[in-house]
C-alpha cells in the first residue's frame, strides 16, 4: 500500500506522484520500511522535476514513523545503558549532559513574546530527567543531529542517506507540550528536511517564497537564515500560504529549502491521544551548508583556470559569487544522486558501471553548466569556455568519486553507529561530528579556497 498524498496547491501532481509510488514500492523488490518508501520516493520522476525544492507537501506513512520516536525515548539518552562505550570500558560514569546537541527554545516564544526563533540561554546547571520535564512547561526541547546520540535515529539517517543517494543526512528532534500557541516562529532553513511526526500532533504553515527570503538561499552569497536569533520575519515578506496541515502520528511534510514557515500545538491534544507531547523528526539533506551547490562547482573551475593575482583576487569565481544572488539557477543543488537524471535522463533507464555512469554525468553537467552560463551572462566564463571546459570536466570527476567516500565518512564519524563516534562518550561526540560535516573535501585542494563557504562554522541545523 503507498502512502497518501496531500498536496491542497497541486492536487494533480500528487495523485500522480501517489501512482509513480504506488508502482516504484511494487517493483521495490526487497527493500522495507522507511528505506522502501524514500526510496520510491526519490525515484519518482513528478518528485523531483515538480515537489524537490519548490512545493512542500504530506506523506501519510502510517505505522513506518508513528511512535518511532517519543519523550520517553529521548530520556534514555540520559542514561549510561543507551551507550555502547559505557558497557565496554569501565569509564567513569558522570552525569550525561548531552553537551552540544540538548537546548531549549527561549520561553518567550511559547507566550506569544517573542517572534524570533532562539534558544534560552539561561545557564543549565545540570541536565537530568527531572529537569527537561521541567523545561518542557516553558518551551521546545530540541535535540540537535540526535543521529549522532541514538543508533535509532542514526538507522533514519541511514535509510534517506540510501534512498537519496546523498552523502550527509542528519536528524534534529523537537518535543512540545500541546496546546501551545507557539512552538516556532516565522523562520527560514537552508535545508530540504522531512519532518516526521511521530507522537502527539503539530500544526505546519509553510509559504512560498518572497522578496525577503528567496528561494534556496546560499550562505555565503549573503543569504542567511531569516527569523532566528533576534531577527523576525513578517507575513508581509514572505509569499502565499502553500501549506496549512495539523501533522499526526504518522505523517511527514516535505519542507523545501528556504521555505518560511511556522509552527504551533495549539489544539492539538484533541487528535493526540493520550500523550501530553508532539514530538518530530527533522531529517535534513545536508547540500548546500557543505557546498554542494551549483555556484560552488562554477567557481572552483574557474578559480583553479585563473588562480589569484597579486592582490589576491580571482576575478572569474567573484563574477559568480556577485551573480548568485540573482540567479535562483546558481542556487540550485547540484544534479547528484537521486538528482543526476536531470543532467543525465540515461542514467535513469538503463543499468551502466561506474565508469560508465561518471562519464555520462560529467559530459551533461558540462552541458549544463555551459547553459548556466550563458543563460545568468557570466562573461568571462564565455570568453573562456573551451579552457573552463577542462577544468571543470576535472572537477566533476573528482566531485564524482568524493560523493562515495563523504557517504562513508558522514556513516562512521557522524552516525552513533559508526566505528568512530560509538567509541566517544557521547557529551564528547558534538566536536567530532561536527568536525566531520564541516571539513570533508569535496573539490580538488588547489580548488578549496574557491569553492568553499568561509562563513560556514557548522552546518547544521541547530534549531
Amino acid at each position: 500500500m503507498a502512502p497518501k498524498v496531500r498536496c491542497a496547491q497541486s492536487k494533480e501532481a500528487a495523485a500522480k506522484m501517489e501512482a509513480e509510488l504506488l508502482q516504484q514500492l511494487e517493483e521495490g523488490g526487497t527493500m522495507e520500511g522507511l528505506q522502501a518508501v524514500f526510496s520510491a520516493l526519490a525515484a519518482s520522476e513528478t518528485f523531483v522535476s515538480h515537489f524537490y525544492g519548490r512545493m512542500p507537501f504530506v506523506l501519510d506513512c502510517g505505522d513506518l514513523v508513528a511512535h518511532r520516536w517519543t519523550l520517553e525515548d529521548q530520556v534514555l539518552l540520559l542514561r549510561h545503558e543507551s551507550y555502547e562505550v559505557y558497557q565496554k570500558d569501565a569509564l567513569p560514569k558522570k552525569p550525561i549532559q548531552l553537551t552540544g546537541y540538548s537546548r531549549f527554545t527561549h520561553p518567550a516564544i511559547g507566550q506569544a513574546q517573542a517572534h524570533s526563533f532562539m534558544v534560552d540561554t539561561t545557564e543549565v546547571v545540570d541536565t537530568t530527567e527531572a529537569s527537561v520535564r521541567q523545561g518542557l512547561e516553558m518551551g521546545t526541547w530540541v535535540i540537535s543531529s540526535g543521529n549522532s546520540l541514538s543508533p535509532q535515529l542514526a538507522q533514519i539517517c541511514l535509510a534517506l542517506q540510501s534512498s537519496f543517494q546523498v552523502p550527509f543526512v542528519t536528524t534534529n528532534v523537537y518535543i512540545s507540550r500541546l496546546d501551545s500557541p507557539i512552538t516556532a516562529p516565522l523562520h527560514t532553513d537552508r535545508f530540504d528536511s522531512f519532518i516526521m511526526q511521530t507522537e502527539g500532533a503539530k500544526r505546519w504553515r509553510i509559504f512560498g517564497p518572497g522578496a525577503a527570503t528567496p528561494r534556496w538561499p546560499v550562505l555565503d552569497a549573503g543569504m542567511s537564515d531569516r527569523g532566528k536569533a533576534g531577527d523576525v520575519l513578517y507575513l508581509e515578506q514572505v509569499g502565499p500560504l502553500l501549506l496549512d496541515e495539523c501533522l499526526k502520528s504518522g505523517e511527514v511534510v516535505y519542507l523545501p529549502r528556504g521555505f518560511p514557515h511556522a509552527t504551533s500545538t495549539f489544539q492539538t491534544s484533541s487528535v493526540s491521544g493520550k500523550t501530553g507531547y508532539s514530538t518530530s523528526l527533522t531529517v535534513s539533506l545536508l547540500l548546500e551548508s557543505v557546498g554542494l551547490t551549483v555556484d560552488k562547482v562554477l567557481r572552483c573551475a574557474a578559480g583553479i583556470h585563473e588562480g589569484r593575482n597579486a592582490l589576491g583576487q580571482c576575478f572569474g569565481a567573484e563574477e559568480i559569487l556577485v551573480a548568485t544572488p540573482q540567479h535562483e539557477s546558481l542556487r540550485a543543488t547540484l544534479p547528484i544522486g537521486f538528482l543526476a537524471p536531470l543532467v543525465a535522463p540515461e542514467l535513469r533507464r538503463s543499468a551502466k558501471t561506474h565508469e560508465e555512469q561518471e562519464e555520462i554525468w560529467v559530459e551533461g553537467m558540462v552541458k549544463e553548466m555551459n547553459r548556466l552560463a550563458r543563460s545568468c551572462q557570466l562573461a568571462r566564463w564565455l570568453a573562456e569556455r573551451d579552457m573552463l571546459e577542462k577544468v571543470l570536466r576535472r572537477v566533476l570527476s573528482y566531485l564524482w568519486h568524493a560523493l562515495p567516500q563523504a557517504t562513508e565518512w558522514c556513516r562512521e564519524r557522524v552516525y552513533s553507529t559508526g566505528a568512530v563516534l560509538k567509541q566517544i562518550e557521547p557529551d564528547q561526540r558534538h566536536e567530532v561530528e561536527e568536525k566531520a560535516l564541516v571539513e570533508f573535501p569535496f573539490f580538488p585542494a588547489e580548488g578549496l579556497m574557491y569553492a568553499k563557504s568561509p562563513s560556514i562554522h557548522s552546518p547544521m541545523p541547530l534549531l
